[in-house]
Parts: C-alpha cells; sequence; structure tokens
C-alpha cells in the first residue's frame, strides 16, 4: 500500500500548523522571560507543549506507524519541512524550559 502525495501533504500541513503555533508560544514564554515574568512564560510553555505534541503524534500515529506497517510513504520537501518544524520547535522549548524552570526553583529556594 502506498500513501498518496495528496494524504501526506495534509498530514504534513496538520504537523506544520501545530509545530508553527507551538512555536509561536514558545517566542512568546521567551519574550515574558526577557520581561522578568518567569511564571507567565511557564504558562506559554505548557501550551506550546500541547501543540508540539499533537505534532509528534501525528508524525508517529499517521507516518512512522503506517511505514512500520509497510505503507509506503513519498518523500516531499514538505515532509523533510514538517518535520524540521517540528523538531527545531521542540528543542527550542526544551531549551526554554529548562532555563525557566530553573529561574523558578532558584526563585522559590
Amino acid at each position: 500500500m502506498k500513501m498518496t502525495m495528496e494524504e501526506l501533504n495534509g498530514i504534513c500541513m496538520e504537523m506544520i500548523s501545530n509545530a508553527g503555533e507551538g512555536r509561536s508560544k514558545v517566542f512568546e514564554a521567551l519574550d515574558s522571560v526577557n520581561k522578568g515574568d518567569y511564571k507567565t512564560a511557564a504558562a506559554r510553555l505548557d501550551e506550546a507543549q500541547a501543540l508540539l505534541a499533537e505534532a509528534h503524534k501525528i508524525q508517529f500515529e499517521q507516518l512512522m506507524g503506517p511505514q512500520n506497517s509497510g505503507t509506503e510513504i513519498p518523500f516531499s520537501m514538505l515532509l523533510l519541512h514538517a518535520m524540521d518544524m517540528t523538531m527545531v520547535s521542540t528543542s527550542e522549548h526544551d531549551m526554554l524550559r529548562s532555563v525557566v524552570e530553573a529561574k523558578l526553583d532558584q526563585n522559590n529556594a
């Protein structure tokens, strides 16, 4: 069985949408960090985490799982972009989360 390019494009756009929205929340959190508002930053990072988790869920359930079961997934630049956007956004989230948590722990000590 082979996934159509139309199916793949729809899946990729879902991933890009979730990862992009998640990344926007990460940058909102960064703005809060720059203003010294770590509690708001943590809240924005929580929102980002939910969006990024959805992008990962789509990737695993609609792409990797089917491929593992024998479905042929066509390659496209859109697929590459969707996976890159998800990875970069998650990395930025994780890095900023560690900074925010360290600062909040420091403030509570």
